[in-house]
């Protein structure tokens, strides 16, 4: 059994010390405010103009590439555009930001203790293996699935505000994308932080541990590339076969990052 009190103390005083670091905390307003506010308004503002699928790589594949039926009949330019990359084409991106925070966070987990020298103080408290690990895992998913859904709903006002003029009313949010933030968002910062956890409990510097999260961002990659080049798209369908087989892979990773832990390896690697 999980003994939440002592998962919870150990999420609170991760917290502190990660609050502390400035260092920490800037760069996660970077990559949200670009997806979420940046990006958006400009596809919106000079959507209708041939710089965009030029300048912007595989949008203008993604374009000649799309399937029959994906883009309501009687569409502008200047909508068909503004439809296809706030629904589809940025969609994957927005996994990336969940990933970017627990990167962040998650890599300072035993590592951080490391540098702190608290990790042995840590290591002998009551905490179980099984406590000590969701709890490091916590302590980057809730931040990282918090920052996400708040780009989401800056997301969501941004491209109503300036897209309902250009495509005659409200468009947004779609259902692939409340799957794909309230189910796929907790599930892919919960597998980021749980490899991250794993790795800095040997790595002794954090970009060692922060190396980890390449392994996450391949699958976006090719969902990326798979949308460029008309293979699949970012659906419904898609986010939910996604969460399913995401939903079996966290179940499987953290029981096999509780299983390979073990407290005198971390201590040995000081």
């Amino acid at each position: 059994m999980i003994d939440r009190q002592r998962v919870w103390a150990l999420m609170r005083k991760d917290w502190l010390e990660i609050s502390r670091n400035k260092q920490a905390i800037a760069p996660l307003a970077i990559v949200p405010l670009l997806f979420a506010a940046i990006i958006p308004a400009a596809v919106i503002l000079v959507g209708n103009g041939g710089l965009l699928r030029t300048s912007v790589n595989g949008l203008q594949s993604f374009l000649d590439n799309l399937p029959d039926g994906i883009v309501p009949s009687g569409y502008t330019v200047e909508q068909t555009v503004v439809h296809t990359v706030i629904i589809y084409f940025l969609a994957p991106f927005f996994l990336l930001i969940p990933v970017m925070v627990a990167t962040i966070v998650g890599s300072s987990s035993f590592v951080g203790e490391k540098e702190r020298r608290t990790v042995e103080g840590l290591l002998y408290t009551p905490l179980t293996n099984r406590e000590l690990v969701l709890g490091k895992v916590l302590v980057s998913v809730v931040p990282s699935v918090l920052v996400t859904w708040v780009s989401f709903v800056v997301y969501t006002v941004v491209v109503n505000s300036l897209g309902a003029s250009v495509m005659g009313g409200l468009f947004f949010p779609t259902w692939s994308w409340v799957v794909l933030v309230v189910v796929l968002v907790p599930l892919v910062s919960f597998l980021a932080t749980s490899l991250i956890v794993a790795v800095s409990g040997r790595s002794k510097t954090m970009q060692g541990a922060q190396s980890t999260a390449v392994v996450i961002i391949l699958p976006v990659v090719g969902l990326l590339i798979g949308q460029a080049t008309g293979l699949m798209l970012f659906d419904i369908t898609v986010a939910l076969v996604a969460a399913l087989v995401l939903l079996a892979i966290d179940v499987a990773a953290f029981f096999l990052v509780v299983k390979q832990f073990h407290r005198e390896r971390v201590i040995t690697s000081l």
